[in-house]
């Protein structure tokens, strides 16, 4: 297929004779995903997210306040000017799609939420304050007043 993501099987019966025929049955799966956007980069409110589109019938609200990994096909362009597939997939936590604090909505509020697939399913992958210059060096200077064990718990 054009994008080399098809899988097609087949067997021939012992029975089979030529001039007979033959019948093709097909599939598919939408498993829902989250697709990044050619062009991901977003930000909004201190937060830096990855644009996203949804893909498939998901059920949208159970993605909300869950890690999220990174998984699929990128192209990559090499030193000589050809670009070429890869396939990543980070299990580890690198995104999350995120909330409002439950104590902070009233149940009516709660019950009245509908999924916009656009702008609420944006995963964070960081805070502005993460990436700023001098940011290790006050997280180091906060750390001090906290008791070490703490810290590891």
């Amino acid at each position: 297929t054009i994008n080399h993501s098809a899988l097609v099987a087949f067997t021939v019966g012992q029975k089979y004779k030529s001039g007979n025929g033959f019948l093709v049955l097909g599939g598919h799966t939408d498993s829902p995903n989250l697709k990044v956007k050619p062009r991901s980069k977003k930000e909004q409110h201190g937060c830096l997210q990855l644009g996203v589109e949804c893909y498939g019938g998901g059920l949208w609200h159970t993605w909300f306040d869950r890690d999220l990994g990174l998984s699929g096909r990128v192209l990559v362009r090499r030193d000589d000017g050809t670009i070429t597939q890869k396939f990543v997939n980070i299990d580890s936590a690198v995104a999350r799609v995120s909330t409002l604090c439950i104590h902070l909505q009233s149940a009516e509020e709660r019950k009245a939420f509908q999924v916009n697939k656009e702008t609420h399913t944006a995963p964070i992958i960081a805070t502005k304050t993460m990436l700023e210059k001098g940011a290790e060096e006050e997280l180091n200077e906060w750390q001090k007043g906290h008791e070490p064990l703490l810290l590891n718990a």
